[in-house]
């Protein structure tokens, strides 16, 4: 497949609408906040498309990490956007599966090893411009609710619908680590989790191109005392 292919491309008007922000809910927020969670509850609720924006960072971690790139290479990661076949698409239940070159690895880039991969590239501001892009050519001509760190603030600036969900660092700790343990069965202590939340909490706010912030006109909730549903 080509390039446009293997990243599900759109067209450049397509990807015009997408910017527009018609049909588009945006939910924000930091690791653990329950963005994808409620997302794709929302998403099952209205009949919409849902986005997981972290994924095609993941995806591309995932690849750099089996390929043996230098993580900390920004043209070296940044130029696999062009090399492999990534596909994200929603399962019969409405749930995201991603492929990288036709192998599902929905969950082994849910690993800590590719969380932490996906952290040290989404800094560079080449890679996420040239996700960003992708990502807008995968939601354009779809409504969708679309989550993660700067979509209602850098991808998607004109949603109709913007959320920025938050939580103490206690409550996102003890989400991850179950989160953890129930992917992997296994997983670090809970003070070592939030001391790492803390950490990519830092590098989001400070990083230059989509760095994390509450979108403007966008409504916060903190959900530290609220289940899924509520």
């Amino acid at each position: 497949a080509t390039s446009r292919e293997a990243w599900g491309e759109r067209t450049p008007s397509a990807a015009r609408s997408a910017r527009n922000g018609v049909g588009l809910i945006t939910i924000d927020g930091p690791a653990g906040a329950g963005k994808s969670t409620v997302a794709q509850l929302l998403a099952q609720r209205l009949g919409l498309r849902y986005l997981d924006t972290g994924a095609t960072y993941r995806a591309l971690a995932y690849e750099a990490l089996a390929r043996g790139i230098n993580l900390r290479n920004a043209a070296h990661v940044a130029g696999l956007v062009g090399r492999v076949r990534v596909r994200v698409r929603q399962d019969a239940s409405g749930r995201l599966r991603v492929e990288v070159d036709g192998q599902d690895v929905t969950w082994q880039i849910r690993s800590e090893a590719v969380t932490d991969a996906a952290a040290i590239i989404a800094q560079f501001p080449v890679v996420r411009l040239r996700l960003v892009a992708l990502q807008r050519r995968l939601v354009a001509g779809r409504r969708t609710v679309a989550e993660g760190r700067d979509t209602g603030s850098f991808v998607f600036p004109k949603a109709a619908h913007k959320f920025f969900l938050t939580a103490t660092v206690r409550v996102r700790a003890a989400r991850r680590q179950h989160e953890l343990r129930q992917l992997h069965g296994r997983s670090a202590s809970r003070t070592l989790i939030a001391r790492q939340l803390r950490a990519r909490d830092a590098m989001d706010v400070r990083r230059t191109v989509g760095p994390l912030v509450r979108p403007a006109g966008a409504v916060v909730i903190d959900t530290s005392r609220l289940t899924a549903g509520q």
